[in-house]
C-alpha cells in the first residue's frame, strides 16, 4: 500500500513537469524564435527526467508508469494549450521531439533491449536534424505559405491599433500608403536586436510620403499602461509604435516574434517575414 501511494506521488510530479517542461520549451520556441533550439531542448530535457528517475526510483515506481505520466503530461499540455489548428501543425515537430525524449528514455533503461543505446541514437537524430534550419524552413512554410516570406495571395485585414498620442489608427486610413508593420513584444530579445535596423529603415523613408512604418506591440499580461512606448523612447528610437491587441495578432496569424509585414497601397498584405527581406519589397511598391 505504502509503495502504491509512493508511486502514485511519484507519477503525479513527473506528471507536471512533463507538462511544464513543455509550457517552457514551447515559450521559448515561440517568443524568441528558437524552433530548433527549442525541440532539441526538450527531447534532451524530457529524456534526461525520465532516464533519471527510472534509475534511481526504480523501486519506488515502476519504469511504465514514469512513462505513460510523462506522456500523459506532454499530450494534455498539447491538447489544452493549442489556439489554432494551423499553429498545432506549426508547432508538432516540437511535441513530437517530447515524445520522442520519453520512448528515449524508456528504451535506453531497458536492459532486456539489445542495442538499447543505437536505438535511443536514432531518435536523438529527429530534434538534430530539426535544429539544423530545417524547424525555421517548417515554421515559414507554415506561417507564410512559402519558405521566403513572400504571401503569394494577397489578403486584406482590417485592425484598429492606438498610437502613442491616444489616436485611433486603422487599416482604412492607412489605405494609399505601402505599410511595414512590425509585430513585437516588450520581452522579445530577437525584436530588440532588429530594432536598430527598423530605425535606419525609419530614417532612410522619414519624408517618404508614401510609405508608413510601425512598430506593432503585441500586449502582454505583465505590461504596464504605455511601457510600449515608454521602452521604445527610452532606447533613444524614434519609429513610430503602435499599442496592438491580440486580435491583431491572430487576424494577421502572427504567432512568430518578430515578424514584419508589408501591405501594398490597397492595404492587401504582401510579404510576412523577416525585416532583412522586407526593404526589397518594399523598394518595389514605392
Amino acid at each position: 500500500m505504502k509503495k502504491t501511494v509512493s508511486s502514485i506521488f511519484l507519477a503525479a510530479i513527473i506528471f507536471l513537469i512533463s507538462f511544464y517542461s513543455s509550457a517552457y520549451v514551447l515559450t521559448l520556441s515561440r517568443d524568441f524564435n528558437l524552433w530548433g533550439f527549442g525541440a532539441l531542448l526538450g527531447f534532451m530535457l524530457i529524456l534526461a527526467i525520465d532516464a533519471l528517475v527510472i534509475r534511481q526510483l526504480s523501486n519506488l515506481i515502476p519504469s511504465k508508469w514514469v512513462i505513460s505520466a510523462s506522456l500523459f503530461g506532454i499530450l494534455l499540455f498539447a491538447f489544452i494549450s493549442l489556439p489554432s489548428l494551423r499553429f498545432a501543425i506549426k508547432v508538432l515537430p516540437t511535441f513530437i521531439c517530447l515524445v520522442l525524449g520519453s520512448l528515449a528514455a524508456a528504451i535506453m533503461t531497458a536492459k532486456t533491449i539489445k542495442n538499447r543505446y543505437t536505438y535511443g541514437f536514432s531518435l536523438f537524430l529527429f530534434p538534430f536534424v530539426l535544429n539544423l534550419s530545417v524547424y525555421d524552413t517548417w515554421v515559414h512554410y507554415i506561417e507564410f505559405g512559402n519558405t521566403s516570406g513572400q504571401v503569394t495571395e494577397e489578403t486584406s485585414v482590417s485592425f484598429k491599433a492606438t498610437d502613442e498620442k491616444g489616436h485611433e489608427i486603422t487599416n482604412e486610413q492607412l489605405k494609399g500608403k505601402v505599410v511595414l508593420l512590425d509585430f513585437w513584444f516588450i520581452g522579445c530579445a530577437p525584436c530588440w536586436k532588429k530594432f536598430p535596423d527598423l530605425q535606419q529603415l525609419h530614417e532612410q523613408y522619414l519624408d517618404h510620403p508614401d510609405l508608413a512604418i510601425y512598430a506593432m506591440n503585441r500586449p502582454m499580461s505583465s505590461d504596464r499602461p504605455g511601457q510600449a512606448f515608454e521602452a521604445i523612447r527610452d532606447k533613444g528610437y524614434t519609429f513610430n509604435v503602435l499599442q496592438g491587441t491580440q486580435k491583431i495578432m491572430d487576424d494577421f496569424g502572427v504567432y512568430v516574434y518578430p515578424t514584419v509585414v508589408v501591405l501594398n497601397k490597397e492595404g492587401s498584405v504582401v510579404y510576412m517575414g523577416s525585416l532583412d527581406r522586407a526593404q526589397d519589397i518594399i523598394e518595389s511598391l514605392l
